[in-house]
């Protein structure tokens, strides 16, 4: 990673990291249907993303992942999959602990891999929920600097 940068999100940048949002939740979601993530691309466009504080990492014009939060809630952390594996997201996360003293995310039960990530960066689980939406359970997790 020579030519690197975190930056906040631009307006500019919201299809491309929807597109990302959207490959990888097919990748790390694969217990899902497609179907959620198809219906759900357009609010993630329209509403969420720009609602959130997001930050995209770069590597000269072209964004690897992105960070979304809301509050001290890590909304969104999502690198493109075949780039998956390099620290992109282990960058990206240091980047916005580096801006809170305390953050909360869910992550869906099932989803191993990123449990694992976030437990090996500090986060521990509090809680368990039930995602209405995908019929999931999630794991509630914090982390405290």
């Amino acid at each position: 990673m020579n030519d690197f940068l975190i930056r906040k999100m631009e307006i500019a940048d919201i299809d491309e990291v929807v597109d990302i949002w959207y490959e990888a939740s097919i990748v790390a979601h694969n217990f899902i249907p497609k179907d959620f993530w198809d219906a759900n691309r357009a609010v993630m466009k329209s509403t969420y993303m720009p609602m959130s504080e997001a930050y995209v990492f770069t590597e000269g014009e072209q964004i690897l992942g992105f960070v979304a939060l809301i509050d001290e809630y890590l909304a969104a952390i999502f690198v493109k999959p075949e780039r998956q594996g390099r620290g992109i997201g282990s960058s990206l996360l240091s980047h916005v602990k580096n801006l809170r003293n305390h953050l909360q995310l869910k992550v869906y039960d099932k989803n191993k891999k990123s449990i694992n990530f976030y437990r090996n960066k500090g986060f521990s689980v509090i809680s368990e929920s039930f995602d209405s939406d995908t019929g999931e359970h999630e794991l509630i997790m914090e982390w405290t600097k």
